[in-house]
């Protein structure tokens, strides 16, 4: 069904009936009183009715007016209670900010950042998505995130992509392995060892393999786990070593392993801030978004 009139019109009736006064009315609605005229004229039309009785002194409701006033009034008060439930769940919305980021920043970064976020935006919820690289940066693309954390994504068009952090990727074995004291642990070291790697989907082990690919005797893998705290945790029962970025050791979150900087080649990874292009944050994810610059980046 369609109506052939415009809620300006309706607006328009309501505010003249209510004034009976159309200098009144187009003054309370910011029109001229032809603009104000035309808008009543073009209603009666497509109602085939006359609303208004007026002469060049008074203005007066027909009873065909008065009774569609009644129904104008509901109809703009529902309308405006809409307005109000829209405004209302905007609000809340952008109360709401959600950080996508790999494991390591969730478990061992994240934390910190967002107890002293708290301090100044006690009323703002944060929802977390830990997942791997490659689906940080889908949930930005997707707008799922406002923020993304990872190391994806810096050549990716659809992406800003801000660079943070470099970081090493270190050899992580337990202190009573023959290399825990060593200063550095050499690619071919690892063909000597029971190598555990974390998952093929995962954006760390595409890095790893494009080291392992140049190596003259590639390393077996005897185990792999889909994250990298179930690598380590195959690491802290002793069935292997395994090759991951240094901040899944940082904060002493497994005082029974060491990370050794791994040498020849020296392999790292580049952490940044991740939006979708031609976004604009709200203010609590952009204050989040300052803030993550700022710490993380120190």
């Amino acid at each position: 069904m369609r109506l052939d009139f415009e809620f300006g019109e309706v607006l328009a009736f309501v505010t003249v009936a209510q004034t009976l006064n159309f200098r009144a009315a187009a003054d309370r609605l910011h029109l001229s009183q032809p603009a104000l005229s035309r808008r009543v004229e073009k209603l009666e039309a497509a109602l085939d009715m006359r609303l208004l009785e007026r002469t060049t002194r008074k203005v007066e409701l027909t009873e065909a007016g008065r009774q569609f006033l009644n129904h104008a009034v509901v109809i703009l008060e529902e309308l405006e209670l809409a307005r109000a439930s829209m405004v209302a769940r905007a609000s809340r919305a952008k109360q709401l900010v959600t950080v996508a980021c790999v494991p390591s920043v969730a478990n061992h970064v994240l934390p910190d950042i967002l107890r002293l976020y708290a301090q100044t935006h006690p009323g703002v919820r944060i929802r977390i998505i830990d997942e791997s690289a490659g689906k940080v940066l889908d949930a930005v693309m997707e707008g799922e995130a406002d923020i993304g954390i990872s190391f994806l994504g810096a050549q990716n068009a659809e992406v800003d992509f801000i660079p943070i952090r470099s970081e090493p990727y270190v050899l992580a074995v337990r202190r009573d392995h023959p290399l825990a004291t060593a200063p550095a642990a050499r690619w071919d070291n690892l063909e000597a060892e029971r190598l555990i790697a974390v998952s093929l989907n995962s954006g760390n082990r595409i890095l790893i393999e494009n080291v392992l690919a140049g190596l003259p005797r590639r390393p077996t893998i005897h185990y792999e786990a889909n994250h990298v705290a179930g690598a380590l945790g195959l690491v802290s029962a002793g069935l292997g070593v395994a090759v991951l970025p240094a901040l899944a050791l940082a904060n002493n979150a497994y005082p029974g392993l060491v990370g050794i900087p791994m040498r020849d080649p020296e392999l790292s990874r580049t952490l940044g801030l991740v939006t979708r292009a031609g976004t604009r944050l709200s203010q609590p994810a952009s204050a989040l978004h300052d803030l993550i610059l700022h710490k993380i980046g120190e």
